[in-house]
């Protein structure tokens, strides 16, 4: 376990540490959504999976788009983006079909900016359709690969009953996921007298709750820090923290309900609380100053809100610059007295490249006084993003190569501090079922040794890895890949190297020879009695024309012998009921298709 990682003192001072010897270990916005037929409005019932990511480059001016599609019904007619929540239906934001290559999805592409601002908070879902369901076969929600933040500012109006205090809590918690630890900090100052009990509370605003966890131990030097269990805590804690049912509340002599309270309210999935100390700053003073930053993007991307209190200091200025850790940068920002004496916040607009700033790391405050004009304490505003990658596994990557029809496709994310890593890997065309599946450590070419072990499920793997910081580091150089063994590749059958893209051969993905049919022409339509069919072919291989009728139910089945070149299929179609049809041409064990057209059968 690395709990001491984890406190927001250590913790993030040792994550500034390890990106200074590594700059290129940089977060990114990493999206991923699996695909069912449960999640499908009404539900389908099929055994078909899908993993599709999103990766944004830093700029956030296009997207790759990386995925498989294993054991769907039908053949992929169409793949879209739509805005709306679980259980719910809404416009498209982006087509994905062309994308698709046979039933893997890769390209970079541009994206609308109404995109990203509907993925951050989870309304954005992957639909999926197929012949054998028109309307739809599998879909899911994509998920952002963020760690979570909370945060609570404690005051004596929000005491039950209230109280006259001036005293102020200011802090937050942290959950790296992955981690079995949720890590909290706060600062608290001007109370009235001693401390009695701090807890973390189950219970709504204006409501006395049920004591959770007894903070008090975590509590000194004006700090109270530390980190809570989640074997400790109620089973759905993340989940009821993110609806607001949690608060902290810090009971003193004087004040014997409580002097000062706060509820704990959820940040938000790309956003920043970070400590503000002597350590960060240029040089080091080696001041006891201590403070926290709360800053949160606005829905539109647009605009920063900082809020920012602090102990054992009187500032003389509160500044926003914009510059890396270690170095000093321009002033952008400063902030003023809110409300509340004892903090400070603005709300500041940024630019597209300040907010590619802010993702990544640029943004710090800095706290001067009287005694040091040029800053005393300093902040750097880590946000909650983590490293990302997509990847695919195949055949080639193994060392040396296998002749196994399998291929994957798989994400993962590792946290800026390099402790947890997380993982999809889907799979289809196996000889076998995987009976190891593995990380391992070496580059491309050559082989090395398994440093953590995978699940075995069936198509789709998905894994949280508490892992050293040392391989945090591997990862992001492109050391590291995931291995899957079955009875007949005992070394391995197919690999892939955990990197941002593909490293494999389209037709390692089972491109078969249909989706290489090419200059398609089918006439008539409207049609009736028979139909032309008119095509380029790369090779010669079997396969058979299929008519789906608007229920995605197969009406008329033409097997046909393709020879290499151009060639012309005469179909008869007469005793078709009147009505839409879609045109597929298909494999005869239907592992390939290729939609052809969509076409009117009429009298």
């Amino acid at each position: 376990m690395k709990k001491a990682v984890y406190t927001f003192i250590a913790g993030i001072l040792a994550t500034f540490l390890l990106s200074s010897a590594l700059t290129a270990q940089i977060p990114h916005l990493i999206f991923h959504a699996e695909l069912v037929g449960a999640e499908q409005i009404p539900t389908v019932n099929t055994s078909g999976r899908g993993l599709i990511t999103l990766m944004y480059n830093p700029e956030r001016t296009k997207v790759t788009v990386t995925g498989l599609m294993v054991n769907i019904d039908g053949d992929i007619t169409n793949v879209t983006l739509n805005m709306g929540k679980t259980g719910e239906t809404g416009a498209v934001l982006l087509d994905l079909t062309p994308t698709v290559i046979g039933r893997r999805l890769h390209a970079e592409i541009d994206v609308p900016d109404q995109l990203l601002r509907n993925l951050l908070p989870n309304q954005v879902y992957a639909t999926l359709s197929t012949t054998a369901h028109p309307s739809g076969e599998i879909r899911g929600q994509f998920i952002c690969e963020t760690d979570e933040d909370f945060t609570g500012i404690l005051t004596g109006s929000e005491a039950v009953p209230v109280s006259n205090s001036a005293a102020l809590g200011f802090g937050g918690l942290h959950f790296p996921k992955g981690s079995e630890d949720l890590a909290y900090a706060f600062s608290v100052r001007d109370l009235s007298s001693t401390v009695t009990e701090i807890g973390l509370y189950k219970g709504d605003p204006g409501t006395v709750g049920t004591l959770v966890h007894d903070l008090t131990p975590g509590f000194f030097g004006g700090l109270f820090q530390g980190l809570l269990e989640f074997s400790d805590l109620p089973p759905d804690v993340l989940r009821e923290m993110r609806e607001g049912k949690y608060y902290i509340v810090v009971k003193t002599e004087n004040y014997p309900d409580g002097e000062i309270r706060g509820q704990i309210g959820f940040q938000g999935y790309f956003t920043s609380i970070a400590p503000i100390n002597s350590f960060q700053q240029v040089p080091n003073p080696g001041s006891t100053g201590f403070g926290f930053s709360l800053n949160k993007l606005s829905p539109g991307l647009d605009s920063i809100t900082t809020t920012v209190s602090m102990i054992n200091l009187v500032p003389t200025s509160i500044d926003i610059h914009i510059g890396d850790p270690g170095t000093v940068g321009p002033l952008f920002e400063t902030l003023a007295p809110s409300s509340n004496p004892l903090i400070f916040q603005k709300k500041y607009a940024i630019n597209s490249a300040q907010l590619t700033d802010f993702a990544q790391g640029r943004f710090y405050v800095n706290i001067t006084t009287s005694a040091y004009p040029n800053g005393e304490i300093r902040g750097q505003m880590k946000n909650t993003l983590r490293k990302g990658y997509a990847f695919d596994l195949c055949k080639e990557q193994m060392v040396p190569p296998t002749n196994s029809n399998g291929f994957g496709v798989g994400m993962a994310s590792v946290d800026q501090a390099n402790c947890y890593l997380n993982y999809k890997v889907i799979y289809d065309k196996l000889s076998g079922p995987v009976n190891e599946a593995l990380i391992c450590q070496a580059p491309p070419t050559m082989n090395g040794n398994a440093i953590y072990p995978m699940p075995t499920t069936s198509p789709l793997i998905p894994g949280i890895q508490e892992i050293m910081a040392a391989h945090g580091v591997a990862i992001e150089l492109g050391e590291t890949y995931m291995l899957l063994v079955t009875n007949a590749y005992p070394n391995g059958e197919i690999r892939g190297q955990i990197v941002r893209g593909f490293s494999c051969p389209e037709t390692s993905a089972g491109i078969s020879p249909v989706q290489k049919i090419e200059e398609v022409l089918v006439s008539p339509n409207p049609f009736r009695s028979e139909l032309s069919v008119t095509f380029s072919s790369e090779t010669s291989f079997d396969a058979k024309i299929v008519l789906y009728d608007i229920l995605g139910v197969q009406t008329l089945v033409y097997p046909i012998q393709i020879t290499e070149g151009d060639q012309v299929v005469k179909m008869p179609t007469a005793g078709l009921p009147i009505g839409y049809y879609t045109m597929v041409l298909e494999t005869p064990d239907r592992s390939s298709g290729k939609l052809l057209k969509k076409l009117i059968r009429q009298e």
